[in-house]
């Protein structure tokens, strides 16, 4: 039997009117859509328009849309997707929202509330009878930590396995770095649910640069993000105090955790004097212990695999974006189990999948068997 493969990084895709359904008339203005326009589609918050994007962004990757062999048809119907992920090989996914990557940016605490409430209701019923394949984020609002944890609280008696924070926060929630965050990751700790960060959420410039460079740019410098968001956590001590908590992050490559941690102890070591909290573990312990990258076109970083630990590094395929592996993600798969004579078949089987069915609590038979759920069929 083929080795179980999860990818921890796909998207399903809200009905586009689903905020605005959700905010009373006088929250309006803070309602995420879009709308077409001409070959871009426009991601808005009321009416101000914080992201375009090209339509047939991946043609150049796939071909054309018209091709049957190369579309992409899983994004807002179920049972294209699973066919999707047949084809694909994939057997589960963690399930990020689409337009809901957005909702960081809603800054008013009850729009922000009833906005997250509404996508967590949502896919919790979208995924209803997958939930074992289908593995929804649930979204959580952080404009008020008191929000947040009642919102953690009622994801978590729904059944949620995985809850998502945003990966830069704005000047009016704590920092990563502050012990505010230790009620939420100690409860994400004992219920045993993973904290997933995924890339270009919350308060960063998705067009950070213009000009020569700046499509590599804006899409590398994302990374620095993940860098940020997991020095504050670890040196500030609370992953260090909840260390039942894990972390995984999305779509930001995999191959830094190993020198981020040789440089936090360096700095740990180096300005003893002035390092505060003091750990209870050397920096690398914790990232080794408690953050998780994904694995996608960087098969480079399979070389640190061994020294940061098997568990730190799980599969994504990005399903349905753009910069995803679709539907070549089995051609990755086969590099994986054939071009790594340094991993065992044990550690290439975590990667793929066994790291990810720990962490989420997936029941492999269920998923491989999972069928179109009359619910949804209808």
């Amino acid at each position: 039997m083929k080795p179980f493969i999860f990818s921890a990084d796909a998207h399903i895709a809200e009905p586009p009117d689903l905020y605005r359904n959700a905010l009373p008339a006088h929250l309006q203005q803070w309602a995420l859509s879009t709308e077409v326009d001409g070959e871009s589609i426009v991601i808005l918050m009321g009416e101000q328009k914080i992201l375009k994007v090209y339509r047939n962004f991946h043609d150049h990757k796939t071909g054309q849309l018209d091709c049957p062999d190369v579309r992409r048809l899983g994004g807002r119907n179920l049972d294209a997707r699973l066919q999707d992920m047949v084809r694909d090989g994939v057997d589960a996914e963690l399930c990020y929202p689409s337009l809901g990557l957005q909702l960081p940016r809603v800054l008013d605490r009850e729009a922000a509330r009833i906005s997250h409430e509404a996508y967590n209701d949502w896919a919790w019923e979208y995924t209803d009878g997958l939930h074992d394949k289908l593995v929804a984020g649930a979204m959580i609002p952080v404009i008020n930590m008191d929000d947040a944890m009642a919102e953690l609280d009622r994801v978590l008696k729904m059944g949620y396995r995985a809850v998502c924070l945003p990966s830069v926060l704005f000047d009016c929630t704590p920092n990563y770095n502050q012990p505010d965050w230790d009620p939420f990751f100690a409860v994400c700790g004992e219920a045993g649910v993973p904290i997933c960060l995924h890339t270009a959420t919350g308060d960063m410039p998705i067009r950070a640069m213009r000009g020569p460079g700046a499509a590599v740019y804006n899409y590398v410098r994302l990374m620095n993000d993940a860098v940020n968001s997991v020095c504050l956590l670890a040196a500030g001590g609370v992953l260090d105090r909840n260390p039942k908590a894990r972390i995984l992050l999305s779509e930001y490559g995999a191959g830094w955790l190993l020198a981020l941690g040789e440089r936090m102890d360096e700095a740990y070591f180096g300005h003893a004097p002035m390092v505060q909290p003091k750990l209870g573990r050397l920096p690398s312990q914790i990232l080794s212990e408690q953050v998780v990258l994904c694995l996608q076109n960087d098969l480079g970083a399979l070389k640190t695999l061994r020294e940061q630990g098997v568990g730190s590094m799980v599969f994504a395929t990005d399903y349905p974006h753009s910069e995803g592996t679709f539907p070549y993600s089995q051609e990755l798969v086969d590099k994986i189990l054939t071009e790594t004579p340094h991993l065992t078949q044990e550690e290439r089987e975590a990667v793929l999948g066994q790291t990810a069915v720990k962490l989420f609590k997936i029941d492999m038979d269920k998923a491989r068997n999972a069928k179109m759920p009359e619910r949804a069929a209808a």
